[in-house]
Parts: structure tokens; C-alpha cells; sequence
């Protein structure tokens, strides 16, 4: 097993100075992922707020995260991808570390971060698509499955210290993140160099420069649409790892239920960080689509496995494969996104697409709980599986197609 894993972390040799640069800046983002493991707590227990209220703020943050998303897809691709990642990044650093001179503050605080997030939002899209402007279809999947890792990797550690901070140090917890987002952001402003200009002999077909507004790119090619629809439902299955799994955990064991889910997510951690490479050499010879239908049935054995043995170690078990299906589905979503967007467009293709397929997944929190509170737990969980299946289904279907339209490219060529 450990040989095998030697063997597949050699996928990330050789790949551009900038992508290790790059995968450094997103390890300290992640090591400083402090604010929205502990949002909903930091806003009842600190703030004061009751639920609905920490509920409702915490909508809005996510709102206009999403809305800084839409907004900087266009930017970037206007004003340039790195300029815009540092602007946004550095501007939503300066207001955390300021939430941490008034963290009590009931009303600064919350829409301090409305605003921090507004602009980290902007800031995204162009991260998304900088690391697509680095890489070529041959080593697509190694670049983005890094850029994946490497966030995860300091996405282990980082809730960890937070935790350790929250109750007796709160103020740090919001120095600590937009710290951590200016150190980051430093390397990338230092150490990335952006070439002048994209070699388009390197790039596909559907990468070359186009003309035309986004919608007209999208109207051109549908399937990016149809592709976000199918996405949307998968992460609505995925949400429900950190969702519906710690109500229903604590459901079955009570008091015990917290603690075992924070086993299960640290276990996670640990098992994207091993996956990733192995999962990207298994599929770096498939289309995304085939690797996205993968992911579909991931979620329906783990979930399925929820179901029929609803044990601790059956979970454990059922998370891995969970944790595979989340492998697949973040870097192959990136890596379709990159081989059928225009690099002109690659920012505002991000910004609208990812908040499209986030608009789609937001419903899902009401969605569940009316689930679980009219039909209980175990047809709640074959309504994500029935989810999943449909989505599973949608790849294999748009795989199909993509193959048959490589036949005819073929075929005319040859003749």
C-alpha cells in the first residue's frame, strides 16, 4: 500500500514552479481555516444571537460569498486572474484581522464578515482559474488534484488549533485566518509568475479565445449547463457527510453522537490526503465524466452502507468511500470546467457555473430537515441515494455522447 502511494505521489514531479508555489499558499490557507468550522458557534455562544439568527447571518454570509463569486469571474477575466486572487484575498484579510479587534462586537462582527467574504469570494474564480492557466490537458489532473491535496492538508490541522483558540482566545481566531490569508496571498503576489500570454499550442480546442459575452459561451455550449445541473447533484449528496450525518449520529448514540462524528471527519482528512494521488492515477486515463459517474456511485455504497449497517465501524467504512466519491467530484468537476471553457472566459465560466450549481445545492438544509421530520431518517437517506443514482446516471449519459462525438471527429479526419 505504501509502495503504491510512493508511486502515485510521482504524478506531482516535473509540474511548473508555479503550481508548487501555489500549492504552499493553499496548505497555509487551509492551516488557517479557522472562522467557518466555528461560524454558527461563534455567533450563538460568543455573539449572543439564537439559532435562527446565527442561522440567518450565516445565509447571508454565504450569500454574498456567492455573489463576490459572480462578480469576480467577470473581473478576473477582465483585469487579470492573479491581480484580481491577491485584491480580493488581501482586502478580505484586512477585515478578519479587524473583526479581531471587536470580536465581541454582536453587530461588527457579522457583517465584518459579510463584507471579508463578499470579497474572498471574489477572489476564487480567479484562484480556480489561475491554476487552470498553469496546466495542459496531458497534466491536468495531476494540478488540480494538488491544488485539491494541498488545502486539504492544511484543512486537517487548521480546526484542530482553532478549537484549542475559540472559548479563551476568541480574538485569534480571526488573526489566525487573515493571517494566514496574507501569508498565502504574499507567496502568490512574490513567487507566481503569470506568462504574458497563453501558447495556445498547448491547449484544445475548446480552450482557444472566444468573442462574446459568458451567456453567449454557455449558449454555445449547453452542456457546461447540463454539467453544473448533474454536479449540483452530487454535492447535494456530498453536504450530507456534514449535514444529515451528525444528526443522525446523534439520533442513534446521543451524547456520543458529537464526539464520533468529529472521529469521522478527522478520518476523512486522512483519508482524502492518501486518496487523492491513488485516485488520480486509477482515472487519469478516463474521461471526467466516466470519473463523475464514479463519484455518483461512491456516494450510493457509502451511504448505502449507512443504511443497511448503521454500526460505528460500519460508518467508518462507509465514510471512505464517501471520501472517494469527494476526491473524484472536486478535482474532475475543475478539470472539465478547464478543458471545455475558453481561457478568455475561464473566470467568468467559474464564477457563474460554481454559483449556479451552489444555488442549486442551498435548498438542500430545508429539503432534508422536511424529509427527516415527515419520513424519518432511513427514506431521507434513500432520497440521497435515489440523488446520486440520478446524477450517476447523467455522466454515463454524457460520456456516451462525448465518446460518439469523438467517433465522428474521427471518422472525418480519417477520411
Amino acid at each position: 500500500m505504501i509502495q503504491k502511494l510512493v508511486v502515485s505521489l510521482s504524478i506531482y514531479r516535473g509540474l511548473p514552479r508555479n503550481i508548487y508555489f501555489l500549492a504552499l499558499a493553499r496548505i497555509i490557507l487551509g492551516l488557517g481555516n479557522f472562522i467557518i468550522p466555528f461560524l454558527v458557534l461563534l455567533l450563538t455562544d460568543k455573539l449572543g444571537y439564537s439559532a435562527t439568527a446565527a442561522g440567518t447571518w450565516a445565509m447571508g454570509i454565504t450569500a454574498t460569498y456567492f455573489l463576490g463569486g459572480l462578480i469576480g469571474g467577470k473581473l478576473s477575466d477582465v483585469w487579470g486572474h492573479k491581480s484580481v486572487m491577491v485584491t480580493g484575498e488581501l482586502l478580505g484579510a484586512g477585515v478578519i484581522i479587524a473583526c479581531g479587534w471587536v470580536a465581541q462586537a454582536p453587530i461588527l462582527v457579522p457583517v465584518g464578515l459579510v463584507i471579508a467574504y463578499f470579497f474572498i469570494g471574489i477572489a476564487v474564480p480567479a484562484s480556480n482559474a489561475l491554476v487552470a492557466d498553469f496546466s495542459q490537458p496531458h497534466n491536468r489532473d495531476a494540478i488540480m488534484s494538488l491544488s485539491y491535496l494541498a488545502y486539504n492538508f492544511g484543512s486537517a490541522v487548521g480546526p484542530i488549533i482553532a478549537g484549542y483558540l475559540f472559548w479563551h482566545h476568541t480574538q485569534w481566531i480571526f488573526f489566525g485566518n487573515g493571517g494566514a490569508v496574507l501569508c498565502g496571498i504574499v507567496i502568490v503576489a512574490l513567487f507566481i509568475n503569470v506568462p504574458s500570454e497563453t501558447s495556445e499550442c498547448h491547449i484544445n480546442e475548446l480552450e482557444r479565445p472566444v468573442e462574446g459575452s459568458v451567456w453567449r459561451v454557455l449558449k454555445a455550449r449547453p452542456r457546461l449547463l447540463v454539467f453544473t445541473f448533474l454536479c449540483g447533484l452530487l454535492w447535494y449528496a456530498l453536504n450530507q457527510m456534514t449535514m444529515m450525518s451528525p444528526l443522525y449520529l446523534s439520533a442513534l448514540y446521543d451524547e456520543q453522537g458529537p464526539l464520533i462524528f468529529g472521529q469521522l471527519m478527522t478520518f476523512a482528512c486522512i483519508a482524502v490526503v492518501i486518496l487523492t494521488p491513488l485516485l488520480m492515477r486509477l482515472t487519469r486515463h478516463q474521461i471526467e465524466t466516466i470519473s463523475l459517474a464514479y463519484a455518483g456511485g461512491l456516494f450510493m455504497l457509502g451511504y448505502g452502507v449507512i443504511v443497511l449497517w448503521p454500526t460505528i465501524p460500519a460508518h467508518f467504512i462507509a465514510w471512505l468511500f464517501l471520501s472517494a466519491g469527494e476526491v473524484l467530484l472536486l478535482t474532475k468537476e475543475g478539470i472539465y470546467l478547464a478543458n471545455h471553457s475558453p481561457a478568455s472566459h475561464r473566470g467568468r465560466i467559474q464564477g457563474v457555473l460554481v454559483t449556479l450549481r451552489s444555488v442549486l445545492v442551498m435548498p438542500s438544509f430545508m429539503v432534508i430537515g422536511f424529509l427527516i421530520d415527515r419520513f424519518g431518517y432511513h427514506t431521507t437517506w434513500l432520497s440521497i441515494i435515489a440523488v446520486a443514482l440520478i446524477a450517476m446516471f447523467g455522466f454515463y449519459v454524457m460520456s456516451h455522447q462525448s465518446r460518439a462525438r469523438s467517433q465522428r471527429v474521427d471518422e472525418r479526419v480519417s477520411e
